[in-house]
Parts: C-alpha cells; sequence; structure tokens
C-alpha cells in the first residue's frame, strides 16, 4: 500500500460509518482493508455528509471479467490494482447506517445516470447471498435489462469454464 496516496481523513470517516453498521461493525479489520483503501486510492467512492457528519458510503470496483469472476467466487480476492481493471461496475459496500439509503440510492442514480452496476448483496441474518442489478436514472430500463442478461451470460460461461479446469484436473 505505500506506493499509493491514501487520505486518512475519508479512512477515518470510512471506518465510523463502518463500525456503526450493523451489519458490518462485527466484520474483520481485513476486510475493511480490502474495502475501503482500494476505493479510497482510486476515488471510486462516495461519502455523503449532513451538518460535518458522514452518513451515508458507497464504493465501487470497475472489473475486467477475469476480475469479475475471481469478485464472485471470494469477495475479498480482488487487489488494489484490480479495482480497475474493467468497465463492469460492481458496488463493493452501501453503508447508511442512519436511515440514509434512499438519499445515497438517489445521489448514485443522478451521479451515475448512465451507468450500471451490480452488487453481491448480504444480509446480516442470512448465510447465503445474491446479485442485484442497479441503474442510472437516464438508462432506458429495458436496455438496461438486455444488457444484465448479457452479463449474466458472460459471467455463467466464465464461470462454467473455471468448474469445467477443476473437473477436467
Amino acid at each position: 500500500m505505500d506506493r499509493y496516496d491514501i487520505d486518512f481523513e475519508i479512512v477515518g470517516k470510512a471506518a465510523w460509518l463502518w463500525g456503526c453498521s450493523s451489519l458490518h461493525k462485527s466484520w474483520p479489520i481485513s476486510i475493511f482493508h480490502n474495502n475501503i483503501l482500494p476505493a479510497i486510492i482510486h476515488k471510486q467512492y462516495v461519502l455523503l455528509m449532513k451538518n460535518d457528519y458522514p452518513v451515508a458510503w458507497c464504493s465501487w470496483a470497475n472489473l475486467s471479467i477475469e476480475c469479475e469472476v475471481k469478485y464472485i467466487m471470494d469477495t475479498n480476492s480482488l487487489t488494489t490494482d484490480e479495482w480497475v481493471s474493467g468497465d463492469r461496475k460492481w458496488f463493493i459496500d452501501w453503508i447508511a447506517p442512519f436511515g440514509h439509503t434512499h438519499e445515497l440510492y438517489q445521489y448514485m442514480r443522478k451521479h451515475f445516470s448512465y451507468s450500471l452496476f451490480r452488487a453481491i448483496r448480504v444480509s446480516q441474518n442470512s448465510p447465503t447471498s445474491k446479485v442485484t442489478e442497479f441503474h442510472g436514472g437516464k438508462v432506458d430500463k429495458i436496455v438496461a435489462k438486455k444488457q444484465f442478461i448479457q452479463y449474466h451470460y458472460e459471467l455463467s460461461e466464465a464461470l462454467r469454464n473455471i468448474r469445467g479446469e477443476y473437473v477436467d484436473e
């Protein structure tokens, strides 16, 4: 990490939100390190402030198909450089412990109005997760649906190819 310029004031604000989140606060510090620092280094985050206090955080990675497969297989596996490996946007963290989820959602739809994002959604009380899809406010819903179907197909094929490699060995 020493070759990167890190804004430690932002790290502190993200850490405070992380610690206030009922989902995130019990996670190991290594996950914080893997999820927060690359976002700050690559400026792939939004930090919403209210009255000089952080209230919400969103971070994303722009992945290649190869890194997307790696992320799906292990959400803690991405290196800092892999966060900018392609054009397939994935939300990494969405933290709004004080009820500012809607404000963060509106901000993202407005400022990324032509973007498509996916996320691995986890629930505090569930051992499983699911992939969810989001699109900017100016993306046509039919166009978004077609692109998400294409992303799903490409990801499924890449995962099948990996699984085949393990089966053949």
